[in-house]
Formats: structure tokens, sequence, C-alpha cells
């Protein structure tokens, strides 16, 4: 072969593409998705049952079960995450299985910018601090908002600051994808999450890209389109929904600093929501060890904060420490019903400071000073896992217990429903309907039966209420008739219309 030959055959030679070695760091959170995963298969119960909320974000999707109450408050994010397994209707196992694996996966994704953002050995250990939490192991096989909120303002203003030092158009795309995620999931969050980044990225000069600001700022756009054309559609408009929504709760939307006497009694999941009346002692007393493990993280993470600083790292602290205090502030000072998954992107936010002070003696030379630091981080992390992955565990265990009864009161029923358009009313409505795949009424007996009743027994549907007693006297349910049922807990009762044909 000639030389000119060889030279166009060399030119024209397949390069195999080798992707960069993955540092240690890297690898570490590599581990730590799979452990985040690995710990919800083995600790989420099976069955696990479904919430009243994970129910109607289901039945959004799956073709099979008509759609339950969807209120002004509600997005399409947990919906469209859903539709890849609900569209299937595969049973309970398999949904709590894809969402333990995209939990794992999310985590990954969220914490991945941040291993070029804060040096070594931070982007691992702050993914393990907040998997290993309690509420987000508890959170992590569910199909609730919040988890997915919190990874994907970290993973948007990760992938932030990273396009900032290093522009990339591809960055730019990530970090307005992650944006649309927050913002799909619950749109008002990613205002709390995400403006504090447009405030300081306006200030601050490193920070100022007005592209990826304008990526950002689109992406956010996007998540909100479904909430406002659905506002439209449904609600009125958006501002009518809005305002429906602020006051769905028991109070509304008032400034009330009772919630910070209340947040620290939740933080042993008992009770895992709080309070209608507002008042602090329905909370219970407030867990000293957890108490405890809330004063050190704050403690770790303000020092954290100043570690960073002084190393140059102000505005990714700024950026950090605004969304965390965007988020929580709302939470503790507004809302009069209470819960801590709604503070789970604060929880995530601010485990990155947090692990920049324990990953620190990672970066310094070795000596006695610098052992004796590595041991007092890896006690701290050991402290923490012996405090949560118990907690996690047994909670899972409990709420498994109670989920059981919709289950039992729907395979009770199953035989009698037989596949037919049906009702349920009354008792665990919401989830025993998704379940046997019926339509929902929540009004429990009065005097006049609502207009859904009536309209199914008119269209020849299977209507069953599940009572915990008989149905009061003067209420429209008095003449119904009881149905002999096997396998209903104790004190539950099921009744139908006594002109229904039935089994």
């Amino acid at each position: 072969m000639s030389a000119a030959a060889k030279s166009v055959h060399k030119s024209f030679r397949v390069r195999t593409f080798r992707p960069p070695p993955l540092s240690p760091s890297a690898i570490a959170l590599l581990v730590v998705g799979l452990l985040f995963l690995v710990l919800q298969l083995v600790f989420a119960p099976r069955p696990l049952g479904l919430s009243t909320d994970e129910a109607t974000y289901l039945a959004k999707v799956d073709p099979s079960a008509p759609e339950l109450y969807w209120t002004q408050p509600r997005a399409w994010g947990i919906p469209v995450l859903a539709a890849p397994v609900a569209l299937f209707a595969p049973g309970l196992t398999v949904v709590r299985a894809y969402f333990s694996l995209l939990s794992s996966t999310l985590l990954i994704a969220a914490f991945w910018p941040w291993l070029r953002v804060l040096g070594a050995g931070v982007a691992p250990l702050a993914a393990l601090l907040f998997s290993t939490t309690w509420f987000t192991l508890y959170f992590g096989p569910q199909v609730m908002p919040n988890l997915y909120v919190g990874l994907g303002a970290v993973g948007a203003i990760g992938m932030f600051l990273r396009a900032a030092n290093s522009p990339r158009w591809w960055r730019y795309g990530l970090c307005g994808a992650a944006a649309a995620l927050v913002a799909l999931v619950r749109p008002t969050d990613s205002v709390l999450a995400l403006a504090p980044v447009f405030l300081w990225a306006l200030v601050v000069r490193r920070l100022r890209n007005f592209r990826l600001l304008a990526a950002l700022a689109g992406g956010v756009i996007i998540g909100w389109l479904p909430w406002i054309a659905e506002a439209f559609v449904r609600f009125g408009n958006p501002i009518t929904r809005l305002r429906t929504a602020e006051k769905a709760g028991p109070q509304g939307l008032s400034l009330d600093i009772t919630n910070l006497l209340i947040y620290p009694r939740l933080l042993d999941g008992a009770p895992l929501y709080c309070c209608a009346t507002g008042a602090p002692s329905a909370g219970g007393p407030i867990p000293l060890s957890f108490a405890i493990w809330l004063v050190a993280a704050t403690v770790v993470a303000l020092i954290g904060v100043i570690l960073a600083s002084r190393r140059g790292q102000w505005p990714e602290m700024l950026l950090i420490g605004s969304a965390a205090v965007s988020v929580a502030g709302f939470y503790l000072l507004l809302p009069s019903f209470t819960a801590l998954r709604f503070l789970l992107p604060a929880f995530a936010l601010i485990m990155l400071p947090v692990a920049v002070l324990l990953a620190a003696p990672l970066q310094v030379r070795g000596g006695p000073t610098r052992a004796l630091a590595v041991g007092a981080a890896a006690a701290a992390v050991i402290a923490h896992l012996g405090l949560m992955v118990p907690k996690a565990e047994s909670k899972l265990d409990h709420d498994a217990q109670s989920r059981r009864q919709s289950l039992r009161i729907a395979a009770s029923l199953r035989p009698y429903v037989h596949g037919r358009p049906c009702l349920i009313l009354g008792r665990e409505a919401q989830t025993t309907a998704y379940y046997l795949k019926c339509q929902v009424q929540r009004a429990l007996p009065t005097a006049r039966a609502p207009r859904r009743v009536t309209r199914a027994q008119a269209h020849d549907v299977v209507v069953v209420a599940v009572l915990p007693g008989r149905p009061a006297a003067d209420s429209y349910m008095a003449s119904w008739r009881e149905l002999s049922l096997k396998g209903l807990s104790k004190g539950v009762r099921a009744y139908v219309p006594p002109d229904q044909e039935g089994r």
C-alpha cells in the first residue's frame, strides 16, 4: 500500500469512544445511589398500601381507574413520573419497585453536578446523609411529590453553578430540565426554591449568565404550563386556582409561628401530619434524640457554609442557603397544616454544607489532627445512620399495617363488585375505590343522598358504602342492607341500596 493510501486509510479509521475514568467521588456517589435503592427494596413492606394522595396521583394516569378527587393544589408532575407503570396497572409491588429505582436514579443525577462544584467527597457524602434520613427513605418508594422537588432543586442549582463556571449548551439544557421537573411536580415550590437563584445570579458577577438564566426560566415556565392550562380549563383561571389552593388547609395561609413548635415534634414521625387545630401539643412530645440531630445538623451546616465561603465558594453557599431558607421559611411560618415532607427540599439542600464540613478532613494532608477529624466525621455519620435507618424501617412497617385496612376492604368487595362499574362511599373510600377501579364519593351518611349516588343508582352502577358502624337512622342509608363479607376489619361494615341486585 502506498504512503498516500495509508494516509487516507488512517484518516477514515473508526475511533472508539472511551469515556473518561470515574473519580473516586463519582464511584462513591454511584454506590450511595445503589445503597438507597437496596435500603428501599429491603425496608418497604410488601404490600405497602397506597395513601389517599398516592391513589389520587395514580388514578390520574391509570386508564383502568376513574379519576379521584383532583383538587386545585395538585400538579401533574407525579402522574407524569408514574405514567410508565400506571398505564399498565401492574400492581403495588411493581409501582413500589419503580419509584424506588426512580428516586435512586434521580438521587445520583441530582448530586452529580456537585462533584465538580464543592470538592472531593462532598457530593457523595451529602447524598448519603440525605438519602438515609428516615423521611427520605420513607418517601423514596412512595408516589409523592416532595422528594422530587428536593432532588430537582439540588440538581437545578448544582447544574446552574456548573454551567456558570464552565458554560456548555448541554449544561444549560440540563439545568432547564431540572427546573422543569421541580415546577411540574409542585409549581409554587419551584418559585420558593429557584427564585433566589435568579436574584443572586443578577447580583453576583460570577453567576451572571443571561443565557443560563434564560434556560432556567424556560424550564420553570415549561413546568408550569400544564398547571396553568388546567387552571383555565377546569378551575376558572390561574389566579382563582391559586387563591382556592391557598385556602385548601384548615385555615389557609397566614403568618403563624406556632409551626416552629410543631415541626420539631414531627421529627420522629408520630404523627406524620399535624395539626388541624394548630396546637403544638397535638404533635406529641419533642423527641430528644431527633431534636439533637436537628440542632447538630443546623450547626454543622452553618459551619460548613463559613468554611466553604473562606475557600471562595460563597456564591455556591449563597444559592444553597437562600433556597433552603426560602422553602423552610414558607412552610415553617405560613401553612396551618404541617407535614415533615414539606421540608424535604430544604433538608436536601442543607446536607451539602453539612457534607462540606464532614468531608473537609479528606482534603488536607495526613497527620494526627487529620486522623482525629476523620474519626469525628465518621462518628457523626455513624450516629446519623444509627438514628435514622431503624426509624425508617419501623415507620414503614407501622404505616404498612395501618394501610392494610383498605387492601382488606377491597379484597372483600372484589367478588361482589366483580369488575362492574361501581361507586364506593365512606371509610377508606379513595384507596379502596382505586384498588377496585371504582368511582368515589366521600360523603358520609346524611339526610339526603348526594347527586353522584342517585345518578349512580339510576345508571345501574354498583354502590357500596363502607362504614365504621351502622348508618344513622335519619340518613338516606338507613334502609340499606348490610353485606355479609369475609375479611373486613373489626367494626367495619359494608352496605348497599335495598333494591340493588347483588350476589
